[in-house]
């Protein structure tokens, strides 16, 4: 009876330990993912992705492109005896066809904690312009990008982050950055919201929308000899909307307006427009066809970009799809040092596997 008890006692022990570590063993562990997406791609006189206020740079050349691939850890965890979560994610990009001469890049990457009233973290973030683009652009992380016509796609370093608790689809963001003594132009930005942003986004069912302010600062390579680098100003506005008319069938529009204010004596504010339409069709389980037209237009920077993009998407398995694409461009853009008029074209044939 006496070693009975004490074989009792043994157990109840072994089974409180077990419980006091539990919390500890079962942590959940971070989430790996990635993307890679790779491709062949053909320009001719073809704008350049990375032009930004430089619409006269025309790419003509063959190219591989790892187009934004990308490898991250993200998790949560909660803190105990409260109802806070931490919050983190670490996301680098990847250069998959070793060109660039920087393996790896920061991409969204933070550390924060979720609340009762939203989610609060600092890092490295999209812009809320950025974000308010949803999925709308067919051509995301393609040569067609989006990002050849709108000046708001941009990765703010620095940021602190709120988003806000789901209200029946309703979800408010607000980011800041200081720019840490950053000289742009003659001026050094050294405020706490040297860039700031606020935005709405109602995503349910089948409808998306969102509208975004964000002012912000950028430096800015004027093509000149010697090349001149000008601080400028930004304020932008975005307004997106997306419609999902059935399973197979998607549409959606994006505009957005920009006002450039350069830190350069005896120079005007400049403001620009530009406009995408996009659309999907699923015409059977594996193949989509696609289409989008994007437009840049600013008769104060004498600058005129159009392009129109077709392509297909064919899922080749869960987490991986081929695709194609035919780029067209119509590029005008005249100032004191720079004229071009060249109609161009592109095409792109890639591949894209997620984990």
């Amino acid at each position: 009876m006496i070693q009975g008890d004490k074989n009792v006692k043994k157990t109840l022990l072994a089974v409180s330990v077990a419980a006091c570590l539990a919390p500890a063993s079962v942590m959940a562990a971070p989430a790996f993912y990635g993307k890679i997406n790779l491709s062949l791609d053909k320009y001719s006189d073809y704008p350049d992705m990375n032009q930004q206020l430089n619409p006269g740079s025309l790419d003509d050349a063959w190219y591989v492109e790892s187009n934004n691939s990308r490898l991250g850890l993200r998790g949560d965890e909660k803190v105990r005896n409260t109802d806070l979560t931490i919050l983190y994610q670490l996301e680098a990009g990847y250069d998959v066809d070793g060109d660039s001469g920087q393996t790896f890049s920061t991409r969204n990457s933070y550390l924060g904690l979720g609340t009762n009233v939203g989610k609060f973290f600092a890092g490295r973030y999209d812009s809320v312009v950025k974000q308010a683009e949803g999925r709308i652009d067919q051509f995301n992380d393609t040569l067609a990008d989006m990002d050849t016509l709108f000046l708001g796609q941009r990765r703010n370093s620095n940021t602190l982050n709120w988003e806000s608790l789901d209200y029946s689809g309703l979800t408010f963001r607000a980011q800041l950055a200081p720019g840490e003594e950053t000289a742009v132009g003659t001026d050094t930005k050294d405020g706490l919201a040297d860039t700031w942003g606020l935005s709405a986004t109602f995503e349910k069912d089948s409808l998306y929308a969102a509208l975004a302010y964000e002012s912000s600062y950028a430096t800015v390579n004027i093509p000149s000899t010697p090349v001149t680098s000008v601080g400028v100003d930004t304020d932008l506005i975005r307004a997106s909307a997306g419609l999902k008319l059935s399973d197979d069938v998607q549409v959606g529009a994006i505009i957005e307006r920009a006002e450039l204010d350069p830190n350069l004596a005896g120079a005007d504010k400049a403001d620009s427009m530009s406009y995408l339409v996009s659309g999907r069709v699923g015409v059977s389980e594996r193949v989509a066809l696609k289409g989008q037209f994007g437009w840049l237009d600013s008769s104060d920077l004498d600058a005129d970009v159009k392009v129109l993009t077709l392509g297909a998407d064919y899922q080749l398995a869960e987490q991986a799809r081929a695709y194609a694409l035919v780029s067209l461009s119509d590029t005008n853009f005249d100032d004191t040092t720079v004229d071009v008029d060249e109609t161009g074209n592109a095409f792109s044939v890639g591949m894209v596997y997620s984990f």
